[in-house]
């Protein structure tokens, strides 16, 4: 399967998922994702604003801003600038700065707390449509967290690894700025998609290895899925955040079905 082949299969799997998730009565999967992204994205929120106050207080400290004398001194007429308005564009600068860094970070941990939730949502969804039956072994589910959380944390710091390239890259030749945004886009799109698969590998007792291969020969599927997450997530918040991870999860689960079963027909 050719990597645009694969994308938009993957597109359209998704797209099928929003019916497939009412008609399988997995619709309660919606809201466990809304509650823990609106609670995290609160404390995220609180968080970043009391530490870019603090380091935009630093800054003032440091560069001793407020020791200028109000007359006298060459930046005398800017004091009230530097003292005042300065520190709150230095604040939001950084507000700027941690929410696009935490951005990717929330993606991963919405996904490493709900990781056992989403196992479930597509066992669920392939028992419902093979009419094969996973027997419960608490154990199993156990190693099968950890691995999901392990999965996820690699796929971030891939990530950020990648991210943080492009970044020194970008600043030292400005220009290949158009050729690092749209492969960060992509590498985003894959390890997402990437993310979503797992839950099936680890279902198919599929080994690390077997998984980053699956993945790596199928990335147009697992880009697909990524970018079907990001668009569901420019929605408008309360859709995106009960849509997105759930029609990523039950997308996944459809494209991997297929590809397994890619000589038998499965009904959807």
């Amino acid at each position: 399967m050719s990597f645009f082949e694969g994308f938009y299969k993957a597109i359209a799997n998704s797209f099928k998922g929003i019916s497939v998730i009412f008609e399988k009565g997995l619709w309660p999967y919606l809201f466990y994702p809304l509650i823990l992204w609106l609670i995290m994205w609160g404390f995220s929120i609180w968080v970043f604003a009391e530490v870019s106050k603090q380091i935009a207080e630093l800054i003032n400290e440091k560069l001793s801003l407020k020791e200028i004398p109000d007359t006298g001194a060459w930046l005398s007429f800017a004091k009230p600038f530097l003292t005042g308005y300065f520190s709150v564009i230095i604040a939001w600068i950084l507000k700027l700065i941690f929410i696009v860094i935490s951005s990717t970070f929330l993606r991963y941990l919405v996904l490493i707390f709900l990781s056992p939730l989403f196992a479930l949502l597509s066992e669920s969804l392939e028992e419902k449509t093979t009419g094969k039956k996973y027997p419960f072994h608490p154990a199993q589910l156990v190693k099968d967290i950890f691995r999901g959380i392990g999965i996820s944390i690699r796929n971030m710091l891939y990530e950020y690894f990648i991210i943080a390239i492009s970044f020194v890259v970008t600043i030292f030749f400005p220009p290949l700025i158009v050729i690092t945004a749209p492969l960060l886009l992509f590498i985003s799109w894959y390890f997402i998609g990437f993310t979503m698969l797992d839950y099936n590998f680890e279902r198919h007792k599929m080994s690390i290895s077997q998984s980053i291969h699956f993945a790596r020969k199928n990335k147009g599927t697992a880009c697909g899925i990524g970018a079907m997450y990001y668009f569901l997530m420019m929605l408008p918040s309360v859709i995106g955040m009960m849509f997105a991870p759930v029609i990523a999860v039950v997308g996944a689960t459809i494209c991997f079905l297929q590809i397994k079963n890619e000589n038998i027909s499965v009904k959807i």
